[in-house]
């Protein structure tokens, strides 16, 4: 089984891991971490090290909100632990279509993180528009 922690500047993941468990119920091997507005890299590191200890799973997908953002850098440091593996961008599209893989290897569920987040990201308007134009043409 596979831990996830999201991690974000202010409430972010707290409040998306709060909406996702609306859908799926409680969660207890997801944790969220909040970076606070005058909190440092190293206090970061320590909550982050702090939650991947209480998860006591062997593997761990780290999603941070932003590349190059503190809550990235502070995941950097955990890249040498082959079982940790840290991405970015954030969504809700990405929690939802992961966590019923999370009993699958950290290599696929990170795919699947990728490609659900890329593809939560939708114009509407423009898929209306080709729908609409796929109706006329039947």
């Amino acid at each position: 089984m596979i831990g996830i922690i999201a991690i974000s500047h202010g409430p972010y993941a707290k409040s998306l891991i709060e909406s996702v468990e609306m859908v799926y119920g409680k969660q207890e091997k997801v944790k969220a971490i909040c970076l606070g507005q005058d909190e440092s890299l190293e206090s970061l590191q320590i909550k982050i090290n702090d939650a991947v200890k209480s998860l006591g799973l062997e593997k761990i997908l780290i999603i941070v909100d932003l590349l190059g953002g503190t809550p990235y850098n502070a995941t950097s440091m955990q890249l040498n632990d082959p079982n940790i593996n840290v991405i970015t961008g954030l969504n809700m599209p990405m929690l939802l279509h992961v966590l019923p893989h999370i009993n699958e290897s950290l290599e696929e569920v990170s795919k699947i993180a990728i490609e659900s987040g890329k593809n939560g990201i939708v114009n509407v308007s423009e898929k209306f528009r080709s729908l609409n134009e796929a109706k006329g043409k039947i």
